[in-house]
């Protein structure tokens, strides 16, 4: 039976109850949605299990006659249809993966250089700057960053967490943000004692903390990034609590730093996150070092982490340097 609408329709809606489970932003969620309903549409008089290699490639090849897409964009679309067929239809195709390391090189990171990060970050002030410079700095994804709290951030390092409120990795806490933090966290501490005296001062807990009902307005658990306060529109009479500064927010602070820097091409968070990667191992940092950081399951940093466990350490190792304590004072 051919693909008909109502049959597209269940499979994106299977689809977006998978992707409801994985934890992709918003924007890659719907993104993913369009591209797959995008996919169906182009195959729309092939059955269903009779989608492969070749119809995906033939969708592919279409995209830069319908739609102006960079290698980045057209790879997105790419990931976007396997997930569709690998994870909603369990099709099990063997040339994808080989069609995913061609588009992988056409794409390529964006990296920046030192002086264009530089340039960014001088464009930038207080909380922008601080944002912008522990993504680059310590390597965080920018959900990671705006989730950070009070009890994230150690005198040397910050403890990253799901969005369970797990510990997933350690990475570095940046010399050169120490004492903007410090002031940040007066600033905001001070605001949440305020609030606190005329009732408020609640935050979100992450979904798999539970406690006491005065853990939310604990100040070791207040954001880092405090967004605006937010009620449960299904039950009127639940606190109104704090949340994170949006995600797109956080966007606009790192695309408007490269806008004012004059730097072009697309420059997000992650753009940040590579160059974190990139400038650390130009320096000589191992790569299993580098993967630990960023919190890149690979068998060479499962051997490094199995090797600290067992208490070994390797000679004259020294505490890694954040790439943006090496920039010019700004």
């Amino acid at each position: 039976m051919a693909t008909c609408s109502n049959e597209s329709s269940a499979l994106i809606g299977c689809m977006r109850a998978r992707l409801a489970r994985l934890e992709c932003t918003d924007n890659v969620r719907k993104a993913w949605l369009f591209w797959a309903r995008q996919f169906l549409e182009h195959h729309h008089a092939v059955m269903v299990d009779r989608l492969g290699e070749a119809e995906v490639m033939a969708f592919l090849d279409a995209l830069p006659r319908r739609h102006d897409l960079s290698p980045a964009a057209r790879r997105q679309a790419f990931k976007a249809v396997r997930f569709l067929l690998e994870d909603v239809l369990d099709l099990r195709l063997a040339g994808l993966e080989a069609m995913a390391d061609r588009l992988r090189r056409e794409a390529g990171p964006l990296i920046l250089t030192p002086s264009q990060v530089q340039q960014l970050l001088a464009c930038l002030e207080h909380s922008d700057w601080l944002l912008a410079s522990l993504v680059y700095g310590a390597g965080l994804r920018l959900l990671e960053c705006l989730r950070l709290r009070i009890r994230d951030l150690e005198p040397d390092r910050i403890l990253v967490r799901d969005i369970n409120g797990r510990l997933v990795r350690e990475t570095l806490l940046p010399a050169r943000v120490r004492e903007p933090i410090r002031a940040h966290q007066e600033d905001l501490k001070l605001r949440h004692i305020r609030e606190l005296a005329e009732g408020y001062g609640g935050v979100q807990l992450p979904v798999g903390v539970l406690g006491a009902p005065s853990l939310v307005r604990s100040w070791m658990w207040q954001f880092l990034f405090p967004g605006p306060y937010m009620g449960d529109p299904g039950n009127p009479d639940a606190p109104v609590l704090r949340c994170h500064l949006p995600e797109a927010e956080g966007r606009q602070v790192i695309e408007s730093g490269a806008r004012q820097a004059g730097i072009h091409g697309g420059v997000t968070a992650a753009t940040l996150r590579n160059s974190f990667a990139a400038h650390l191992i130009q320096r000589g940092v191992a790569v299993a070092d580098v993967e630990r950081l960023l919190g890149v399951r690979t068998a060479s940093t499962a051997l490094k982490r199995r090797s600290r466990e067992s208490g070994s350490r390797e000679p004259g190792s020294a505490p890694l340097l954040s790439p943006v304590d090496t920039l010019a004072a700004h």
